[in-house]
């Protein structure tokens, strides 16, 4: 959130943190949670979306783990945290988590060398399958199912969503035409009101404060990110 809120490591702020979270850094250049700390696709994928977009793409610790992150993808395109379901494991061929799938595709979307790359364009392809097929199939993980509430717009990004799925989506090239084809689009913008703004339909209600964590008024925030999403897919 402060990275998209515009923070970078120049505030000196941001910058501890970002060592804080440089600490907890495995050896195989994933980061985990504890206890027992075990890295994990999603959760890596947020730090390193989050640490480049804060100015770190250089780092030579962000470069491990994007190393780590992209030798994790899947047969089917997509990334899943478990183990069992890479490559050679007992769950290779079980649908990958498209929750995952998202945030290493933000996370692939920070980088120039990654984000035109045959492992970022397999990646896309495997989300346009999940929309494709909602409702056909079970994917793997948390909270990785299109339904009714997916097409809520809800900030911050801490789920599968339309206006997530729609942000990381619009960063890449080959995404853009199939986009334009896509109804998706068109379910965003049906929620406009007749002044074309936008309200929050799902809420964190610890972000009540702030115009994006109440159901009662339009907000700009998520205005500012629907228009965004929109400006790169039609230019």
């Amino acid at each position: 959130m402060l990275a998209d809120f515009g923070f970078t490591v120049k505030d000196k702020r941001i910058a501890r943190a970002c060592e804080s979270v440089f600490s907890t850094q495995l050896q195989s250049g994933g980061f985990g949670w504890a206890p027992p700390t075990k890295p994990s696709d999603c959760h890596t994928a947020i730090i390193i979306e989050s640490l480049a977009k804060l100015g770190l793409l250089g780092d030579c610790r962000l470069r491990k783990a994007y190393g780590w992150l992209i030798r994790r993808q899947r047969l089917d395109g997509g990334f899943w945290c478990k183990n069992t379901g890479q490559i050679g494991g007992p769950r290779e061929k079980e649908p990958s988590c498209a929750m995952a799938t998202m945030f290493v595709l933000g996370a692939l979307a920070q980088n120039p060398k990654l984000r035109n790359s045959e492992i970022a364009v397999i990646g896309v392809d495997f989300l346009f399958e999940c929309w494709e097929n909602r409702g056909k199939m079970k994917y793997a993980g948390h909270d990785s199912q299109i339904g009714t509430d997916w097409e809520k717009l809800k900030y911050p990004f801490t789920d599968y969503k339309i206006l997530k799925f729609l942000d990381v989506l619009s960063q890449f090239e080959c995404a853009k035409q199939r986009l334009q084809e896509a109804e998706i689009v068109n379910i965003l913008i049906s929620k406009r009101d007749s002044k074309g703004r936008l309200t929050s339909e799902s809420i964190h209600k610890v972000w009540s404060d702030f115009d994006f964590g109440q159901k009662q008024k339009p907000s700009r925030w998520i205005a500012l990110l629907a228009l965004r999403i929109l400006k790169r897919i039609y230019k």
